[in-house]
């Protein structure tokens, strides 16, 4: 067999791998010089992941549970290892090729866009085209020097979940199956479910594509096996991750993402995310048009998108007074988008010759692919819009399945930037194979018309626009209500003059933006030309149209991911380097915990998890809180200092407002791990609880709601005692000793997804208290109480997911001697 291989078919294969691990390399080069990006999710995630794994070099394993933030949370959520020993996920280990960080993320994508190709029967240097544009569209590179990893690890894996499936619905059955199984676990297993959602949108529209054609040749037999084959096959990958999603659900359902039980109307309701903050990161219904012309809507918040010595604004900035001039800085952005309220990093930027080639497609190509990727990126196009297109948008939101547990609807952009690659590469495909030129020659000017189309829409848009954004607006409003006309009147011009500078910086932008792609798509348009009347050859083409469309994305994407995001790895690290605050407190080896305002009461649990990397934190950085601390965040937390007998009650030992000398208290009122109340007050409904937290005594009285009272039978003892033993994250052990049953209250967060209390072995009751808390009664007498967290959706599916990965293998071993079955038969 080894003598008849066709070892020269397997060259496109190496040269397309070669480039991809060139490319990326080359892109990455710092990466090689010993440098590491400076990613401040990646930063954040250190801190939350701390006290994981300073507990799994003690115990060997990763807990469940983590004190290290919000005074307690689930750690599957943050950092924990793989329970599997057939995993998939060591494939991906594979695929990455050991490449430093984050040359691999743009190497994967490339290879599983290159992958889809190949099963959409590409030509493989047509292939290493779409590849490219895949992995480098403008979005992954902003996202990566984010540090949103998990997100670019799902992006990487979604082309080869779609090839996967269209393998299936080729009726290359074995194949089909043992793939789809692989990227499915594999794409679940990026663990960043917003992607996995997007990505079931083009599945759905994919398979119904298929399903009509199938319908239309009565092929009744292949429906069927191939739609259970795919729901089989993608099964079998859910059931992999079986333990993460168990987990995940089950603790989706206490955050805020569930919504929450005091409804404020502003960020949650009592079943998921309201209507705004759902649609925060919402893009003007014109907006789409930036993954075509980058500048379109001025690029990012944050970046210079205009040189500083051509800037008008920053013209305008250096003639005010210096003081003013401080105070406008922060408005010097350029993106007056949608997402102006929030923010962006930069545009979605598909690239122009990408966007040319796939609206050529949509003319050229037969009904096979192009009807269902018109559909998909039609409705996502106007998912993207989020709060500006709201009656469409709000029947999803309601109805949709799911749907309103996610925010930020312009990150569905990821969905047309990779059908808008599969459609170009199709197009290529088209051309380059097409032996009638004639008729190719008049589909060609249909599709230049439509590109036109688009030109002349960009046009309109740069003529009615005004070029001002939410900010701008919101500046000017807080300067005509000055009441003071002489201040008002030396401020009014100076502030007018600077937007009308922004305004012109922006229009810069626009047309710059536009020209550039007229620029790449008449050059591209220029050789496809050549090509059909035949006075230009294939590979000039291909070499062509490769090198142009590469050269356009890579210029844009430097702007947002070059040689400064990285920096030595020791400066990186810098950040977990203890200051001289953080080596007092340590020096104190008692339980409690911490409470870090010195970046404001906001910063202290919306992007401090520095904190955690050293001290067990009342505050923290996750997207996703559970509901009742995010309640008690911004209903008493947020208003401190005036909350301090929650404080106390967090068992909050030490207030880090600064300088060590002056600033950082040391808070004697911090009520320790556990203490028996000498009272309780019952409440009857969870606002009337939150509301007692105000200004209560919480180291005598707890605070439970009505509906638990009839479990309570307590006294008082005012000898009683109970202290900490130890706590091991997953396991918390007391001692109580007492003349008469008490109640006692732990410092500890209620969460009733695995957490049990035993007294003396035998299990009792876990009452939520003070919102937040956990209370226990505790019988008269000496008492060992053990809290043990061991949630039956971790444990429980741990066997499931280890059948579904052997099940998966033997798929592909199936696989593999079918295919060796059917070349030993094709030889003889």
């Amino acid at each position: 067999m080894m003598k008849n291989f066709q070892w020269k078919a397997l060259l496109p294969h190496i040269i397309a791998i070669a480039v991809f691990i060139v490319v990326a390399l080359i892109y990455c080069k710092p990466a090689l010089e010993g440098k590491v990006l400076q990613q401040n999710d990646v930063t954040q995630w250190k801190g939350m992941a701390q006290n994981s794994f300073q507990y799994a070099e003690k115990h060997g394993t990763f807990p469940l549970w983590t004190n290290g933030m919000f005074s307690g949370m689930p750690a599957y959520q943050i950092a924990g290892g793989n329970t599997n020993p057939i995993a998939i996920y060591n494939i991906q280990k594979i695929l990455m090729l050991d490449l430093p960080k984050p040359a691999y993320f743009f190497f994967l994508s490339c290879l599983m866009f290159y992958f889809l190709s190949q099963v959409l029967k590409v030509n493989s240097y047509i292939s290493i085209i779409g590849g490219l544009a895949y992995a480098y569209s403008t979005y992954n590179p902003i996202i990566i020097g984010a540090g949103h990893d998990t997100k670019m690890i799902a992006i990487a894996f979604m082309p080869a979940m779609i090839a996967s499936l269209i393998l299936i619905y080729e009726k290359k059955y074995w194949w089909g199956a043992a793939l789809t199984g692989i990227s499915t676990a594999l794409f679940i297993g990026a663990n960043h479910l917003q992607i996995t959602y997007y990505t079931l949108i083009i599945v759905f529209f994919l398979t119904i594509g298929y399903m009509i054609h199938w319908i239309k040749q009565k092929d009744f037999k292949v429906l069927f096996t191939a739609t259970s084959i795919a729901l089989g096959s993608a099964l079998l990958g859910v059931l992999v991750n079986l333990v993460l999603l168990a987990t995940t659900f089950e603790y989706s359902k206490a955050t805020i993402r569930n919504g929450s039980a005091l409804t404020n109307g502003k960020n949650f309701t009592k079943t998921g995310l309201s209507k705004d903050y759902a649609f925060s990161y919402s893009m003007y219904k014109t907006e789409p048009l930036v993954l075509m012309f980058p500048y379109m809507y001025g690029g990012s918040s944050s970046n210079l998108e205009v040189d500083q010595d051509k800037s008008k604004a920053i013209e305008s900035l250096q003639q005010m007074p210096q003081q003013l001039a401080q105070q406008v800085e922060s408005n010097l952005r350029f993106y007056w988008g949608g997402i102006d309220g929030v923010g962006t990093s930069g545009p979605p930027y598909a690239g122009a010759v990408i966007c040319f080639l796939a609206l050529l497609g949509f003319v050229l190509l037969d009904g096979k692919h192009k009807w269902w990727i018109l559909t998909t990126i039609t409705l996502t196009t106007i998912m993207s819009w989020g709060g500006y297109f709201d009656g469409f948008n709000s029947l999803l939101l309601k109805y949709l399945p799911m749907y309103n547990k996610f925010r930020a609807p312009s990150m569905i952009m990821v969905v047309p930037a990779l059908l808008l690659c599969m459609m170009a590469v199709l197009t290529i495909q088209k051309l380059q194979s097409t032996v009638q030129t004639e008729n190719l020659w008049h589909k060609y000017k249909k599709g230049l018309i439509l590109v036109a189309g688009f030109f002349v829409l960009a046009l309109l848009i740069y003529i009615s626009s005004d070029f001002t954004s939410q900010n701008d607006r919101e500046l000017l409003k807080n300067v005509s209500v000055i009441p003071d006309a002489q201040q008002k009147a030396a401020i009014e011009l100076p502030i007018k003059s600077f937007i009308n500078g922004l305004k012109e910086d922006r229009q810069g932008l626009f047309i710059g933006s536009f020209l550039r792609s007229l620029f790449f798509i008449v050059i591209t348009g220029a050789f496809i030309w050549l090509f059909i009347k035949k006075k230009l050859s294939k590979t000039v083409l291909l070499v062509t149209i490769g090198v142009v469309s590469f050269a356009d994305i890579i210029y844009i994407d430097n702007k947002y991911l070059n040689a400064d995001n990285y920096q030595d790895e020791n400066d990186n690290e810098g950040a977990f380097k203890a200051s001289p605050t953080d080596a007092i407190i340590l020096r104190d080896t008692s339980y409690y915990r911490v409470f870090n305002v010195s970046q404001g009461i906001s910063g202290a649990f919306n992007g401090d998890a520095r904190t955690s990397y050293f001290h067990k934190s009342i505050g923290g950085y996750h997207p996703a809180k559970l509901s009742i601390y995010q309640d008690l965040m911004e209903k008493q937390l947020y208003n401190f200092p005036r909350c301090m007998p929650v404080i106390n009650m967090l068992n909050t030992k030490y207030i880090i407002q600064g300088n060590i000398a002056t600033d950082t208290i040391a808070n004697p009122r911090a009520l320790g791990a556990c203490w028996f109340v000498q009272g309780i007050k019952y409440t009857n409904s969870a606002e009337s609880t939150m509301d007692a937290l105000t200004n209560f005594n919480p180291k005598d009285t707890a605070v439970v709601e009505e509906k638990y009272k009839s479990g309570i039978h307590t006294s008082i003892d005012t000898t009683a005692k109970i202290s900490l033993i130890k706590n091991d994250n997953d396991l918390v052990e007391y001692h109580s000793t007492g003349k008469s049953d008490g109640y006692a209250v732990f410092s500890e967060i209620y969460y009733n997804a695995g957490w049990k209390v035993y007294i003396d072995g035998k299990e009792s009751d876990i009452i939520p208290t003070n919102y937040v808390l956990r209370g226990v009664e505790i019988p008269a007498g000496d008492h060992n109480i053990n809290f043990i967290f061991k949630p039956a959706s971790y444990y429980k599916n741990i066997k499931i997911a280890i059948i579904a990965s052997a099940i998966i293998w033997l798929l592909l071993a199936g696989a593999l001697v079918q295919t060796f079955k059917r070349h030993r038969e094709d030889k003889a």
